[in-house]
């Protein structure tokens, strides 16, 4: 309506209740209320030609209904579209690549590990957040979001059944790790293993490398302690920790802040709250309906 959005269109209501007021208000007080009822006719003419008493009651009896309509309005919340903000995303992530080949699902500490994970997660705060899953080929579980509720959710629905094919292979899910940093365009990011450590080869190590050259730093949640794990992680410069004791990593995450921001290629709508300056004309129409010295009303 009139180009405006109301953001809390309930509040018109007020506009419709001031009017009635405003209307009942006038058709019970006279120009000079009970003044012509309590004083001589004569007295109260020579007071009125002496300026003592002013008139103007049925007009000074929409103020209260002014005011209450301006709230109504105000309250409302008016607002105007604009499309000149622009909008920010943050080009710091972590990406979460969970081991999910058959030594793991079948392990009864998945669920452990997947909790650990899902401590990482609530640790990345503003930070965005990915999620890949392997066996012997990886897949985007979730890309990139700022959003840890949903990849929560994710979160809990993996088990044994997940995976479409069986096996163990590291590299792949290290390999989409690094092509979904560099398709976001990423500048720095923590990645974050959740493994037993098998499937652990040459290729896996070369990705680390490469990651680590990225500045992105891979740290480890590790289901048992392993060797390659540990030469992994003093490569990809992290941090490792057990799944029964993930707050190292976690600690890691949560220290590293998102710092780093770059304009993003979507249009926002924002809405400019015009209800808080419409306040003044509630005021100023209050301002009137305070008692004025010095005339007889």
């Amino acid at each position: 309506m009139f180009g405006l959005f109301w953001m809390r269109p309930w509040a018109l209501a007020f506009i419709p209740v001031a009017l009635i007021l405003g209307a009942l208000i006038v058709r019970t007080v006279r120009d000079l209320g009970d003044w012509e009822r309590a004083m001589d006719p004569h007295l109260l003419a020579a007071m009125q030609g002496l300026g003592r008493i002013s008139g103007g009651a049925p007009r000074r009896a929409w103020l209260p209904a002014f005011v209450l309509a301006a709230l109504g309005v105000a309250l409302a919340g008016p607002g105007i579209e604009r499309r000149d903000i622009a909008g920010y995303r943050n080009l710091d992530a972590v990406v979460l690549v969970v081991d999910l080949s058959p030594s793991v699902t079948q392990d009864p500490r998945l669920f452990e590990a997947l909790t650990a994970a899902r401590l990482v997660v609530q640790s990345a705060g503003t930070r965005q957040i990915g999620l890949i899953v392997f066996a012997a080929e990886a897949y985007e579980a979730a890309s990139l979001t700022t959003d840890p509720n949903a990849m929560d959710g994710i979160l809990a629905l993996i088990d044994g059944e997940t995976m479409p094919v069986d096996g163990s292979n590291a590299a792949t899910g290290l390999l989409l790790a690094e092509e979904m940093l560099a398709e976001a365009q990423i500048v720095a990011a923590d990645v974050v293993l959740v493994s037993d450590g098998g499937g652990l080869g040459p290729e896996a190590f070369a990705s680390v490398q490469r990651l680590a050259a990225a500045k992105a730093s891979v740290s480890v949640l590790a289901m048992a302690p392993n060797a390659d794990l540990d030469a992994l992680v003093r490569i990809g410069q992290g941090e490792l920790a057990p799944i029964d004791d993930p707050f190292p990593v976690a600690q890691r995450i949560a220290d590293r802040a998102a710092t780093r921001l770059a304009e993003t290629d979507y249009v926002m709508l924002v809405i400019r709250d015009l209800g808080r300056p419409l306040l003044i004309l509630a005021l100023i129409g209050a301002v009137f309906l305070l008692p004025r010295g010095g005339v007889a009303q």
